[in-house]
C-alpha cells in the first residue's frame, strides 16, 4: 500500500535526522584519503602498461627538494627582534642621497634607534643595508623603518652588531608608525640567512 505525501515528507525528515554531520576535518580528511587511493589506482595502471615500476615510484612518492642547512662552522645568527629600538646600531652613510643622510639621521633618532654617522661612502643606485650574524633581526627591524626598495647584504664574517645602512639616491622617506607596523606583520619572524644557524631560543 503506498503512503501518502505526507507520511513520505515525515519518513524523510526522520532519516535526515538519523545522519551523522561529520566535523570538516573529518570530510577534508577522508577526501584527501579518496584523492589519494585514485591517484595510486591510476599510476598503477599507467606502470602496467608501461611495463616498469619506476614510473609509479616517482609519481606517488616525488624526489624532494634538497634542504640548504649550516654546516659545523656556520656562524651563529641572532633572529629575535630587538625590544626596544634602542638596541638597533645603525651607521648611517650618504650615498649620493639627494639631501644627504641628515634627515635620515634625525628621523632614526627620534623613533629611539641607536643612530652611528659615518664617512661618505661611493654613490650607490639604490638603499642598502649590510649586516652580519649578530644583526639578523635588528635589520629586519630596521628595514621596517624604511621605505621603498632597500637591498639587504648578509656578511656571514662580519662581526658585531652594528648595521651600515646607505642611504642612496632612491631613498624616499622613512615608515610611518602605523606602516613600520604593517610592515612588521607581513614581514613575520626572521628566518636565518643561507649558511647561518639559528642562536638557540632566538
Amino acid at each position: 500500500m503506498s503512503r501518502t505525501l505526507p507520511d513520505r515528507l515525515r519518513q524523510l525528515d526522520t532519516d535526515l535526522d538519523d545522519l551523522r554531520v561529520l566535523p570538516a576535518a573529518t570530510v577534508r580528511a577522508r577526501g584527501r584519503r579518496r584523492a589519494h587511493r585514485r591517484l595510486v589506482g591510476a599510476v598503477a595502471a599507467v606502470a602496467a602498461a608501461a611495463g616498469t615500476t619506476g614510473a609509479m615510484m616517482m609519481l606517488v612518492r616525488p624526489e624532494q627538494p634538497p634542504v640548504v642547512t649550516a654546516g659545523p662552522s656556520a656562524p651563529t645568527c641572532t633572529l629575535a627582534l630587538p625590544a626596544d629600538p634602542a638596541q638597533v646600531r645603525v651607521r648611517v652613510i650618504d650615498g649620493g642621497a639627494p639631501a644627504g643622510p641628515a634627515d635620515v639621521v634625525a628621523g632614526l633618532r627620534d623613533r629611539r634607534l641607536t643612530v652611528l654617522t659615518g664617512t661618505p661612502g661611493k654613490t650607490t643606485d639604490a638603499t642598502a643595508m649590510r649586516y652580519g650574524p649578530e644583526a639578523v633581526g635588528a635589520a629586519n627591524l630596521l628595514r621596517a623603518y624604511l621605505r621603498g626598495e632597500v637591498t639587504m647584504s648578509f656578511d656571514a664574517r662580519r662581526a658585531g652588531e652594528t648595521i651600515d645602512l646607505t642611504i642612496g639616491p632612491d631613498f624616499t622617506r622613512l615608515a610611518s608608525p602605523t606602516e613600520v607596523n604593517q610592515a612588521l606583520v607581513a614581514a613575520g619572524q626572521p628566518t636565518a640567512p643561507p649558511g647561518c644557524a639559528p642562536s638557540p631560543g632566538k
